[in-house]
């Protein structure tokens, strides 16, 4: 008899969605009768509020981004929309009911807090038992994630374990697992075949350069300053995302270059390869992006990282010695061109990625599901 697992995130283009798939082939991946579902929790209770804050969320990063570092975890923030929270939560309680009933979950995961906030709302109104698993996909856990009715949070890191204990959740709720991330990052695949395909060099240094699913951050700048270089003359893969202004401006760019080979990609599945086939990956500080880098055992070169979470990535991965950060864009390509010059750099950067990363983190998220009495099974 399956047992059935449902995985609530927001947004299809987001490092929440990603978490959700790895989680989902961690499951399938084991020698178990296990049936995932997936859920957009806020296209399915709420579709056109849900359609106005994400709208709102990147007007904001990309022209305000310092008032979101701002609010970010902002306690007063927390008090003053408590209320709005509360009232949107009962709204929306006979949807999740209904969702409930209609998947009959004996766990329930959640990749990002806002879902999570409405089922432990649920759980407590309903006096209701079904485990509830937090995700986190950052290394800052903020307040929203906060509920009793949480039964387990997968946290990146001992770091992130600490502020959540901090704020008050039990250390046994906590599992430091890491961000998952789908189980084909572990799999090393052939450079030289993937960079052949593409038309690339493999003598030459790689370059992987990206903003996350949707394409944010300084990525035009980063190509413009590595394309301008004449020491190394670097081979750049950029992959924008669902940002499609930016994949058209750059496909432009990439067709009047004058040094570097430039190959330009929307939203891809195989971001795995791409990074198999890269010396480095210049990227804001997206959690999602910066693990599957480490378990690649990429050094990350971080620009412009959004306030707040990301601000906080940042700081956590120069820290361990796995990124460095650039803050000006324009001596970008010197920066790398310094980098690629310390091979003994280089090489402990690689090193201390694998050292970091945590490659079973999905798999380990998925077994966490049969720890708990309501999802017991029998493996075959």
């Amino acid at each position: 008899m399956k047992k059935n697992v449902l995985i609530l995130y927001i947004s299809k283009f987001s490092g929440h969605y990603r978490a959700a798939q790895a989680i989902e082939a961690g499951f399938y991946k084991m020698p178990a009768e296990v049936r995932v579902t997936k859920i957009n929790a806020l296209n399915y209770t709420n579709p056109i509020l849900g359609s106005v804050i994400n709208r709102a969320y990147l007007e904001v990063i990309k022209k305000r981004p310092e008032i979101w570092g701002r609010i970010y975890d902002d306690p007063d923030v927390l008090k003053k929309t408590k209320k709005t929270r509360d009232t949107l939560h009962r709204f929306n309680m006979a949807k999740i009911g209904k969702l409930i009933r209609e998947y009959s979950p004996e766990i329930i995961y959640c990749t990002q807090a806002f879902p999570c906030g409405m089922v432990s709302d649920y759980k407590k109104a309903l006096s209701c038992d079904i485990p509830l698993v937090g995700v986190l996909t950052d290394h800052a856990p903020h307040s929203y994630w906060l509920h009793d009715e949480v039964d387990y949070y997968v946290v990146p890191s001992s770091e992130t374990a600490s502020r959540l204990q901090a704020k008050g959740v039990s250390g046994e709720k906590i599992r430091i697992y890491g961000i998952p991330v789908d189980p084909v990052f572990a799999v090393r695949q052939d450079r030289e075949k993937i960079l052949d395909s593409l038309g690339l060099d493999p003598k030459k240094p790689t370059v992987l350069i990206m903003g996350g699913s949707q394409g944010l951050g300084a990525i035009e700048d980063a190509v413009l300053s590595l394309s301008s270089d004449t020491v190394h003359e670097y081979q750049l893969i950029v992959v924008v995302g669902s940002n499609k202004k930016l994949f058209h401006r750059l496909e432009r760019y990439a067709h009047r270059s004058p040094n570097s080979p430039i190959r330009v990609f929307s939203y891809v599945e195989n971001v795995d390869a791409f990074m198999d086939a890269s010396d480095v990956v210049v990227t804001k500080a997206g959690g999602m992006t910066t693990t599957e880098a480490m378990v690649k055992g990429l050094p990350l070169v971080i620009v412009d990282p959004i306030p707040g979470h990301e601000r906080m990535n940042a700081d956590y991965l120069v820290g361990k010695g796995v990124a460095m950060e650039v803050k000006d864009l324009a001596v970008l390509h010197k920066e790398l061109n310094e980098l690629f010059d310390d091979r003994e750099k280089l090489r402990t950067m690689r090193d201390l990625a694998f050292r970091t990363a945590r490659p079973e983190s999905a798999m380990d998220a998925a077994l966490l599901a049969f720890e708990v009495s309501k999802c017991s099974t029998t493996f075959t």
